[in-house]
């Protein structure tokens, strides 16, 4: 097992208007969130197996699927060479992870992160290109309409300059709209894993507040909670005046 190269975090999460900079210290507040959200996961996870199928696309002439941790630690990486045919990968898991698939495609991305969920399957297939839709277990048909539920805020703030006039204007319609859903869908686990993964720190806040015990409860709900964790650490290390 091994660390995720800084190279390709910042390739996860580089877009056309921020700097190298701002994309580094984005990364530092996601890794420090997992990393001291791992000291304080609620339920209780139950391996398996995590399955992958689908139709990619392949810019180059392969696509990688890595698995990451919650402390962001590389616990597997695969490459399979692009094909017409549907692909299948398979992961044994002990706890919620996330599944980056890297196709070799640039800017946004629908579902270029998504959960990874020990003893469930995700199918990713086309709907309309670049974008992917997921199918499989009714956890991923979830999630793929909560991503699609807030992508147009998504899509106007990745392509928003951080140091435009209107940049805290579209941040703030992007927020509104990610805790509509999950305040619409308390009881959904996409909600949770929604919260972990587009979520600023309010908004984990905000949002935690809306959900059931059951989602709470959920192993879905671990991967969230390691960034609520990290809020409220942080808050406790900020001087108090």
């Amino acid at each position: 097992m091994k660390n995720l190269g800084i190279d390709m975090i910042l390739t996860i999460f580089a877009t056309v208007n921020h700097s190298k900079n701002q994309i580094i210290t984005i990364m530092k507040r996601i890794i420090l969130s997992l990393l001291v959200g791992m000291m304080a996961l609620g339920a209780v996870a139950q391996g398996g197996k995590f399955i992958v199928q689908g139709w990619f696309l392949c810019e180059d002439e392969s696509v990688k699927f890595q698995i990451i941790d919650c402390g962001y630690q590389l616990l597997y990486e695969e490459t399979r060479a692009a094909s017409a045919e549907m692909m299948e990968l398979s992961f044994d898991l002990k706890d919620a992870a996330l599944l980056i698939v890297d196709d070799g495609q640039e800017g946004y991305q629908r579902h270029h992160i998504v959960p990874a969920i020990p003893g469930d399957t995700v199918l990713f297939y086309m709907e309309g290109e670049p974008y992917y839709g997921l199918g499989g277990s009714q956890f991923y048909i979830d999630y793929d309409e909560a991503v699609q539920a807030i992508e147009p805020q998504a899509l106007e703030l990745f392509e928003q300059d951080a140091h435009s006039d209107r940049y805290l204007e579209v941040l703030n319609n992007y927020e509104e709209a990610l805790l509509a859903y999950v305040k619409d869908h308390p009881d959904q686990e996409a909600s949770a894993a929604l919260l972990a993964i587009f979520g600023e720190d309010a908004d984990v806040e905000r949002g935690a507040a809306m959900l059931t015990e059951r989602v709470h409860n959920s192993v879905v709900a671990n991967l969230f909670k390691a960034k609520l964790a990290a809020v409220k650490e942080r808050k406790l290390m900020m001087p108090q005046f």
